[in-house]
């Protein structure tokens, strides 16, 4: 007969604690599973579930949480965590940022819906193309991806109270990529809508009685949506390398490689 005594099962509690927080702070910032559709138990379920699943495989030390080494420990697993959800996070923010620009240029930026990814308005452009992005992330199992570099985490950056300053620095760097991102997938569509709002400019000079309230938005919407439809292959291709992209950047920043400036 086996008889567990309150030191070992409080041992274990600790340990399981502070598995626990690096992937539940990775599950508060990652896509999809931090929209607010995903209620919080389901969240605590899934973070609860995983940590059970690879408590065997990683060493966890001794540390009293209570303790000043316990709350920097506890600091650190949450930064890190976060830091992971975040990185990923970049690439829907990209995909975003690119429908409210093309949504602004066709004059539809007053077209707007909530957003289930963040629970705030958003343009419709900007609710399809992040429709899209899901539908990409998840049929390349980037969830399993974001799943398994956490996972490689606890060994490459195992439980301590280290702060890698290089590594949040290179976080800070890799939210460029958003603002890059963005503006390769809209310049399409925005260049096209400002060359379609230059040749109704000319018309209006030439013709000055024609009513370009009527006219001019018209063109403008048709022209944005063919474009966009046409667009729609290089598009997809674009959000897949982001994908790629904003893995490469996780991998090199948990091997300590930090971010190409």
């Amino acid at each position: 007969m086996i008889l567990l005594g309150q030191d070992v099962i409080m041992k274990e509690l600790v340990a399981f604690m502070l598995l626990a927080v690096r992937l539940g702070a990775m599950f508060a910032a990652a896509p999809i599973l931090s929209a607010t559709a995903v209620s919080l138990p389901i969240r605590i379920a899934l973070t609860l579930a995983i940590t059970l699943a690879i408590s065997s495989s990683v060493k966890v030390p001794e540390i009293d949480l209570l303790s000043p080494v316990g709350v920097l420990t506890i600091l650190r697993e949450v930064l890190l965590g976060l830091s992971i959800g975040l990185v990923f996070q970049l690439a829907f923010a990209a995909v975003n940022m690119a429908g409210e620009q093309m949504a602004g240029a066709m004059g539809l930026g007053f077209a707007a819906m909530v957003d289930p990814q963040t629970g705030a308005q958003s343009p419709v452009i900007s609710q399809f193309l992040s429709i899209m992005m899901t539908m990409i992330f998840l049929v390349t199992e980037g969830h399993h991806v974001m799943l398994r570099l956490l996972t490689a985490s606890y060994e490459a950056l195992p439980i301590s109270t280290d702060f890698n300053a290089d590594m949040f620095l290179g976080i800070v760097k890799a939210g460029t990529l958003m603002f890059s991102a963005a503006l390769l997938i809209a310049a399409p569509v925005v260049f096209l809508i400002f060359l379609t709002n230059l040749i109704v400019g000319f018309m209006t000079r030439v013709a000055p009685q024609m009513n370009i309230f009527s006219i001019g938005f018209t063109i403008t919407i048709f022209m944005g949506l063919a474009v966009l439809l046409v667009s729609m292959p290089t598009i997809g291709n674009s959000m897949s390398g982001l994908l790629q992209a904003v893995t490469a950047i996780v991998r090199d920043l948990i091997l300590g490689k930090g971010v190409p400036a």
